[in-house]
């Protein structure tokens, strides 16, 4: 049997058992995976809680228009007036006749069931609102926890390595997610010499 010296060092290896390496744990990446997944959901959610939230607004401003309108007799001849009137009255078929209308002259009159209506959708506004928000700051916390996650999985050895490593101070790690800004941590404290 042949002794091999290294070269660099000049000093032959010792003949050890190598230690086994970690298995491979495919879970993380599942889970990232699905917590992509997820996050993904909620953005969609997101965008069809906007859009309703949207229509709603835009319908609470033709009510408002519309009362006003009738409020303060508005002319029924102007091709704007018939068309917020016109877009009005879709708005106002689940309340229609609520509550009587009350003339306040013979032009102006006081729509309590518009009124009402207003405040239906004004109310429905309010919840969407705080539903977007929540998802808002839902899709934000998931964010910052898989970039958490990414840095730590960057910044841990895959293995432990034999004897002390030098680790240098390490910047903010950087991720996926460009916006979200993860502090760097401490180096962890190896055995000393």
């Amino acid at each position: 049997m042949t002794r091999v010296v290294d070269p660099v060092r000049n000093v032959a290896p010792v003949m050890a058992s190598p230690a086994p390496l970690p298995p491979a744990t495919p879970a993380p990446a599942a889970a990232a995976s699905s917590d992509d997944t997820k996050v993904w959901i909620l953005r969609v959610a997101r965008g069809v809680v906007l859009f309703v939230y949207a229509v709603v607004i835009v319908h609470l401003v033709m009510l408002t228009m519309g009362f006003s309108l009738r409020l303060f007799g508005a002319s029924t001849d102007a091709p704007f007036t018939r068309w917020v009137y016109r877009n009005v009255d879709r708005i106002m078929e689940p309340f229609r006749g609520i509550f009587p209308s009350q003339p306040l002259s013979e032009r102006s009159v006081l729509d309590t069931s518009l009124l009402f209506a207003m405040i239906v959708y004004g109310i429905v506004a309010l919840f969407l609102r705080a539903g977007l928000d929540w998802i808002t700051r839902w899709i934000a916390r998931r964010r910052y926890e898989l970039a958490v996650e990414e840095a730590q999985a960057a910044q841990a050895p895959p293995y432990a390595a034999p004897g002390p490593v030098a680790t240098p101070a390490q910047p903010a790690a950087t991720t996926r997610y460009p916006d979200v800004v993860v502090p760097a941590t401490e180096p962890r404290p190896g055995p000393t010499p």
